[in-house]
This record gives structure tokens, sequence and C-alpha cells, in this order.
């Protein structure tokens, strides 16, 4: 009984040390993949700044843990910071880790919509098919900020989660007229009387930056952002729809729009925001089609403003103009 206690301790030690190697083994491989992918993306033309990485949770967590993490495009496309970022796995679980970013602040398009958190949480999963989901909340909604919304004021939003997803694995070059989607995508959220929810997808290469040159290869690579399905509800109607967009040579939208809008009021203030001169009664009874092209806006046939380009600051934009019908409402 003494000899075979003496064994069964044994082999728990050596499972012990087995398992110790393991973990760190796994830490520092995680620790120096971390590290590796913030130097590509520093490689690739990317701003990125961090005080230190490390690792910590043994035995049961697998943590990666980055102070003052900073994110920068050299344009201001997107920026992002916070005091700690902590990734998060198991041994068990290598293609699947969760993030944990305290004091976050980010921008995207040169800051037009700016948001700050106490605490954003996210989920980062790896399929065997290669392709990455990326789901991204608030931990506590009060302590989410929208301070900035395509360059107006913030709203408050009671909840909201932005999915991701994108693959990476090498794909065959694209003969068609547009490129490969390479990231799919779903925004929800909630206010007080409002609901809102898109799904689409963006095609051709990553865009990189939100400046012309970065905009006009997007462009000319086959770029494309398909909207699949858009759902705004306000107390006194709701707007759905699908559309699908790129760029002209002079940045303004191109591409059209299919809409099913419900509510007198809702359809006259879009219109309005549109540009129409003249409201067409006959739109009330029917769903809308909306046609960009040639830098004119066209909702059912009829003739409506000039677009501006998307990347201009000078003049409100098209994006702008419907952002505050639909906020209005």
């Amino acid at each position: 009984m003494h000899k075979h206690f003496k064994t069964m301790i044994g082999l728990l030690f050596l499972g012990v040390l087995a398992y110790s190697g393991l973990w760190y083994t796994a830490a520092f491989d995680a620790q120096k993949k971390v590290t590796q992918q913030l130097a590509d993306w520093r490689d690739s033309g990317l701003k990125i700044e961090y005080k230190s990485i490390g690792h910590s949770g043994f035995p049961y967590r697998l943590n990666v843990d980055i102070t003052d993490l900073y994110i920068n495009t050299r344009a201001n496309g997107f920026v992002f910071s916070a005091g700690s970022v902590n990734l998060i796995s198991h041994l068990w679980t290598p293609g699947h880790w969760l993030a944990e970013a305290r004091g976050a602040k980010g921008s995207f398009a040169d800051g037009s919509t700016e948001f700050s958190d106490d605490r954003l949480i996210g989920s980062y999963r790896l399929h065997d098919d290669g392709n990455i989901i990326i789901v991204v909340t608030t931990q506590t909604p009060d302590a989410f900020t929208l301070r900035k919304l395509l360059g107006r004021d913030g709203i408050v939003l009671s909840t909201w989660q932005l999915s991701l997803r994108y693959s990476n694995k090498l794909k065959t070059a694209d003969t068609g007229l547009y490129g490969d989607r390479f990231l799919d995508f779903k925004v929800s959220a909630t206010t007080p009387g409002h609901s809102f929810s898109i799904a689409g997808g963006v095609s051709g290469p990553g865009i990189r930056d939100w400046t012309e040159n970065a905009l006009a290869t997007w462009r000319d690579e086959g770029g494309l952002l398909e909207i699949d399905m858009l759902d705004y509800s306000v107390p006194k109607g709701r707007t759905k729809g699908s559309f699908s967009l790129t760029v002209d040579e002079k940045f303004r939208p191109l591409g059209s729009a299919n809409l099913t809008v419900s509510g007198d009021h809702q359809l006259r203030d879009l219109a309005k925001a549109l540009g129409l001169k003249k409201f067409p009664n006959a739109l009330l009874a029917g769903p809308t089609s909306i046609m960009l092209q040639n830098g004119r806006l066209a909702l059912n046939g009829e003739k409506a403003s000039n677009l501006k380009p998307v990347i201009s600051d000078k003049d409100k934009s098209l994006i702008m103009k419907v952002y505050d019908a639909l906020k209005g409402n």
C-alpha cells in the first residue's frame, strides 16, 4: 500500500511538472505571438505604442497582459488606446480568446466618431474553416460614452454589440468587377424608444486609413460596401432596406439602395435629407428606390441634389444628412 501511494505521488508530481511546462510554453508562445503581431502592424504603417507585455494566470488561465496600449493609423482613420488590455484563454481552448480593455478610448474617420468606456469586453474565436469571429460589447452600458457620431453630438446607447467575421486564409485573385468580401459585420443597438440593426460586408482590399489614397486603392481594386439588412425603428415609424455602395473618382457615393419607410413624417424628413426639392406623394404607397450615380441622387427616378464626397469636411455629406434626418425622429 505504501509503495502504491508513493507511486501515485510520483505520478502526480510528474503530471504537475508536465502541466506547468505546457502552461509556461504556451504562455511565452502567446506573448511572443502578440508582440510579433503588434510589430507586424507597425511595419505595415500603423503607429503602435505600449509600455509592457507580459503573461499571467497560472495555473487556470492563460493571460497576455498589455499596459498603456496605443494604436493609430497615420491619418487618424482609426485610433484606440487603453490603460490595460488583458487577453484571456486556456490551454484547452487555443482558438478562443476573451479580451478586456480598461480605460478604453477610440475614434474613427479622423475623429468624426469618438467613444470611451471603462471596460470593453470582446471575444475572438478561430474556427477550423479559417473564419475568425470577433464580438465586442461593453461590460456596463452606463460606462460607455459615444461622444461623437458622424461628426455630430453622440447619443446615449442602452445596449450595443458589434460582430465581425473575416478569414485569415489567402484567397485566389478575383477577376470580377468587385473583389471578394473580406469582412462581414453586424451592429445592433438600442436607445430609449429606438432600435437599430445593420448587417453587411466589405469587399476588396482592406481599408488601411481614412485618406483619399487609401479609399482610391480600395475603390480601384474592387472595393464595395454592401448592407444586406438595415432596420431602424422609432416611436413614429420604421425604416428597412438594403444597399450597396462604393465611391467614384471624386469620392462621392456610387451605388443603389432599396428602402421601405413607414410613417409619413419620417419619409418626408428622409426625402428632404436626400435633397429632394419636391416630395412625390406616390412614394407613400410602396418601397423606395435610391440611385447614386455621376455625383447625383435619384429617388424613384426623380432627380435630387448633388452628392458630396464622403471624405470632405467642407460641407455636410450625404451620410450625415441621412443620419440627422433619422436621429430627428
